[in-house]
């Protein structure tokens, strides 16, 4: 049985409307759509503006000899209405605003019909408008102006270099601007200064482990080097908030935090607010402020001198912040005192057959002081009662030369005197233990040193030689730096500044080599007594900071310890009248171990550190043509920029760091880089394409 196809008439009923309308959707036609503007333009044009110009304006402006040389006629086409023809336009809106035209005698057009045309010209302006929003025209392929020059130079190496200063002025074009394409060109003599400013910016490159950076001066000489990374551990060292006397104010703010109108701060926040170190603070404010008062420490010595001067601080009223800075700083001025006249020094013992002065030594004194930042000298007291501490020596052996030899005996005589003199060193009869516990408690909380920024050849006693040595180590007639900041690690840094502290200082060792540096020089100079270390000095250089030329080295050194005055004093050098005592001995020869192990490791370092740092240095030159170029870079000019690097490599024998510099110089005399380059809509570049 065929069923019947049809709805029952209740479903019909209720879907009536519905299908009414999916049926006559395919049957009527859809409503006209609203005209765009630019069609109500042209219907327009053609209904009112075309037959208003043939009637008031075609019978002068046309033909052979228009009036005015005015023709009518070529704007009878809209193909003809955007910006070309615009000031033909203009000419008509005055003179019919102003009912010059038709002239007077003539017939007149109705107004309204005026007012048509009017109208239609306005709107007519704003669609061009519209549609060529952001369009200057075309633009000539133009370089860079010399300001812009220096600003991209700027922004792209991060220092106010100012390369185009040996430019030629630019010039300006007729309208007096000096950066257009007509007057912004390039010339060969030009171009050799373009290629000069390059390379002088390239030899500001500073290749590090993750990249390269450029300095404010050049970095072409180991002195250049050491100036750029010392000063950079030395303005870190300046900007960590180590006065004494920003703790103690920031320590009373806290306690008087509700008188401050700062009821609930904490010791963090205060710490923020005063921007200085919150590890630090806790640690005053537990000083000060001990939570369980020990009075064998706190009631002698410098805590009695020190929690009296806090005690008397005065309470402030609401928004005395400034109260007490004057107190604050006596407090700290007491603290530097009495730490620079109590802090712990070290002599290294000497061998006949090694000078007083050599790498090992220098370097074992070195450690020795920077691990008691945190100690006292206990010979710095003067208990009632017992005999004098013994004269204090800090070298041992002639030092090198008469007048600094009278240098050094009149700084430490006036040391000497500033301990002897200093009421707050003495201690009554038999108190020397609980006085000693009150000044190594006082030492370990306020070292003598949060970190040394320079070191003489005296050092640690104070003389004219040390302003300009930046983290040196102390060493004679060679170059040499030691790090001395373990305070500042232990006490105040965070974990993110420890880190960026490290970085600074293995950058430094990776882009000024210094510990081979410190090691040739020694081997070149003899080590101070010529022997079997100065034989060393026939070796390449290369071979000399190999291991095996290093460790050669140090058992030469250690031999010639263990013999004695091998080849003897030479002049003016001298040494101990006694020979060292079996445990000197056992320290000196555990110096030169550490010494030239030291120098070993960091070699070695190095030398990795820079082979792995090669193709990270390519990809960071990549990118720096990237932001050369102010655009990215498309694959093949990737690879152009590396082959060009390989190139030089390979085929011109040029070192790394020799091959990177040529490859930035490159980068900067690219028209990539010299030239305006401006993107059209789709990222193509027309200016790229002439320029190249």
């Amino acid at each position: 049985m065929i069923r019947s196809t049809r709805f029952p008439r209740c479903t019909m009923t209720r879907l009536t409307p519905a299908l009414w309308l999916c049926l006559t959707a395919t049957c009527i036609p859809a409503l006209a759509a609203p005209q765009s503007a630019e069609a109500v333009i042209d219907r327009r044009f053609a209904e009112t503006v075309r037959p208003f110009l043939a009637t008031w304006c075609d019978g002068c402006h046309s033909g052979t000899k228009p009036a005015a040389s005015f023709d009518i006629n070529q704007l009878s086409d809209l193909r003809h209405l955007p910006v070309r023809d615009d000031p033909r336009w203009t000419t008509i809106v005055q003179r019919l605003e102003a009912r010059e035209m038709p002239p007077k005698a003539a017939k007149q057009p109705g107004e309204p019909v005026r007012q048509q045309v009017l109208r239609w010209i306005g709107e007519m302006r704003k669609i061009e408008i519209s549609k060529n929003a952001g369009d200057p025209g075309p633009v000539h392929a133009r370089r860079l102006s010399n300001a812009e020059y220096n600003y991209t130079i700027r922004d792209l190496t991060g220092v106010d270099m100012r390369p185009a200063r040996e430019f030629p002025v630019d010039p300006a074009n007729q309208e007096g601007f000096v950066n257009s394409g007509e007057s912004l060109r390039m010339s060969s003599g030009l171009m050799a200064k373009y290629l000069q400013a390059a390379r002088e910016v390239a030899d500001r490159m500073v290749l590090k482990p993750n990249g390269f950076d450029f300095a404010s001066h050049a970095m072409l000489v180991e002195t250049d080097r050491d100036k750029y990374a010392t000063q950079r551990i030395v303005d870190f060292y300046d900007r960590q908030p180590t006065d004494l006397a920003a703790y103690f104010e920031a320590g009373w703010r806290y306690k008087h935090r509700a008188a401050l109108g700062r009821p609930v701060a904490t010791l963090n926040s205060v710490a923020a607010e005063t921007k200085v170190s919150p590890r630090y603070l806790r640690l005053i404010w537990q000083t000060v402020e001990p939570a369980k008062p020990d009075p064998a420490t706190e009631e002698v010595g410098p805590f009695a001198t020190l929690l009296t001067m806090w005690r008397a601080l005065p309470a402030p009223k609401a928004k005395q912040f400034n109260l007490v800075r004057e107190d604050c700083i006596r407090m700290r001025d007491f603290v530097t005192k009495i730490r620079k006249r109590t802090a712990k020094l070290y002599t290294s013992p000497v061998a006949p057959g090694l000078n007083a002065n050599a790498q090992p030594l220098v370097s074992l004194r070195n450690r020795k002081i920077a691990a008691q930042h945190r100690e006292f000298d206990p010979a710095a007291l003067r208990v009632e009662g017992e005999p004098p501490a013994p004269e204090l020596v800090v070298t041992k052996g002639p030092p090198f030369g008469r007048q600094e030899v009278e240098d050094l005996k009149v700084a430490v005589a006036a040391y000497l005197k500033e301990r002897g003199e200093d009421p707050d060193l003495a201690v009554p009869a038999g108190q020397r233990a609980r006085y000693e516990a009150a000044f190594a408690r006082f030492a370990s909380v306020f070292p003598d040193k949060f970190c040394l920024r320079e070191r003489g050849r005296f050092y640690p006693v104070d003389t004219p030689d040390d302003g300009g040595r930046y983290l040196s180590a102390g060493l004679h007639s060679v170059m040499g730096f030691f790090r001395d900041d373990q305070p500042l690690m232990e006490l105040i840094l965070d974990e993110k500044g420890k880190k960026e502290l490290d970085t600074l200082w293995e950058e430094f060792e990776f882009i000024a080599d210094y510990s081979a540096r410190t090691y040739i020089q020694s081997v070149y100079n003899g080590g101070g007594r010529g022997g079997p270390q100065a034989r060393s000095a026939d070796a390449p250089r290369k071979e000399a900071t190999t291991e095996a030329g290093i460790f050669r080295t140090r058992d030469d050194i250690i031999a010639r310890a263990l013999a004695g005055n091998s080849g003897g004093p030479g002049p003016g050098r001298g040494g101990p009248e006694a020979p060292p005592s079996p445990a000197d001995m056992q320290v000196i020869v555990q110096a030169v171990k550490d010494h030239y192990g030291n120098i070993n490791t960091a070699v070695r370092w190095a030398e990795r550190a820079r082979k792995e740092a090669e193709p990270r240095h390519l990809d960071a030159l990549v990118r720096f043509a990237a932001r050369a170029y102010r655009r990215p870079l498309a694959k093949d000019e990737s690879d152009e920029i590396l082959a060009y690097y390989h190139e030089l490599r390979e085929k011109s024998g040029l070192t790394h760091e020799e091959a990177m510099r040529a490859s930035v110089v490159s980068i900067l005399v690219s028209p990539d880089f010299c030239y305006r380059i401006d993107l059209d809509d789709a990222g193509h570049s027309s200016v790229a394409a002439k320029t190249r």
